[in-house]
């Protein structure tokens, strides 16, 4: 099957989740408030929306250097300084706002429907920043060779076989 049917797969099961979620749990309690709280629950707490949105900033303008540094890059002078500090500043942005947290938020239900944001989208982002830390760290091969890397598929052929 075509990956553009997985990718649009996911993204209506995601919704139908999501909006699933939605009307059974979230709205029946936010139906009866008045239309600011309501509102008001859709956003993060406002100590904590600030900082974490400066973190965000800087790491969105660094994301887009290293991507134009890499669109620049040829595979024998790779261009990976913007890489590097981008992901060290936006794996710090993410620790520091999971250990600034639990002070400038006192009660987790504050977060409303952002409540995801915490718990499933920055895990998500610490995540991929590790397997970027692990390429950066590999060393560097030269252009058309690639020392002790099989493919997926060469892997279980192997395993097939025995």
């Amino acid at each position: 099957m075509n990956t553009i049917v997985y990718f649009g797969m996911s993204v209506a099961l995601g919704l139908i989740a999501w909006f699933t979620i939605f009307a059974t749990i979230i709205w029946p309690k936010m139906k009866s408030q008045p239309k600011i709280q309501q509102l008001k629950s859709l956003k993060l707490p406002a100590g904590f929306a600030n900082p974490a949105a400066f973190g965000d900033l800087i790491a969105l303008v660094l994301a887009y250097i290293a991507f134009i540094g890499l669109q620049r890059s040829r595979a024998e002078r790779p261009r990976l300084l913007p890489v590097w500090i981008f992901n060290v500043v936006g794996t710090a942005d993410l620790l520091f706002a999971f250990a600034t947290a639990p002070f400038l938020i006192k009660d987790p239900g504050s977060f409303g429907l952002t409540y995801i944001i915490p718990t499933v989208y920055v895990p998500l982002l610490l995540t991929a920043h590790f397997y970027a830390f692990k390429v950066l760290a590999q060393p560097h091969a030269p252009h058309g060779r690639r020392d002790n890397c099989r493919t997926e598929d060469a892997i279980t052929d192997d395993l097939l076989r025995r």
